[in-house]
C-alpha cells in the first residue's frame, strides 16, 4: 500500500511508510455526533518513530468542522499522551 502525503510536521513530502488504525468510534456531545479517529503513521526517516494523529470531525450547519492533534512517538510516550488525548476528547462545536 501506498502512501501519499505532503510536507507535514517536519517530514519530508512522501515520506510515510505504514499507517495503522489504532481506534474509530463516533459519540454523541451536546446533541450532535463526533467521529473520533486514532492512528499512528510510521516514516521512512525514523524520526519520532513515528506519529500519532487524533482526528475529531462534525456536521454543524451544514459545515464540517475538524480538530486534530499531531504528537511525535518519543512524547506520546513521555507522558504528553494525557493532554493530547484530552484536547482531542474536549472538541466540541457551539
Amino acid at each position: 500500500q501506498t502512501f501519499i502525503t505532503g510536507s507535514e510536521g517536519g517530514f519530508g513530502a512522501n515520506r510515510v511508510a505504514a499507517a495503522s488504525l489504532l481506534g474509530a468510534e463516533s459519540v454523541t456531545k451536546k446533541g450532535k455526533t463526533y467521529y473520533e479517529v486514532d492512528c499512528v503513521t510510521r516514516t521512512a526517516d525514523g524520526n519520532e518513530g513515528g506519529r500519532h494523529h487524533l482526528i475529531s470531525g462534525t456536521v454543524s450547519n451544514g459545515k464540517l468542522y475538524l480538530f486534530t492533534v499531531q504528537i511525535g512517538d518519543k512524547r506520546w510516550f513521555k507522558g504528553m499522551d494525557r493532554p493530547c488525548t484530552a484536547a482531542w476528547k474536549s472538541f466540541t462545536v457551539a
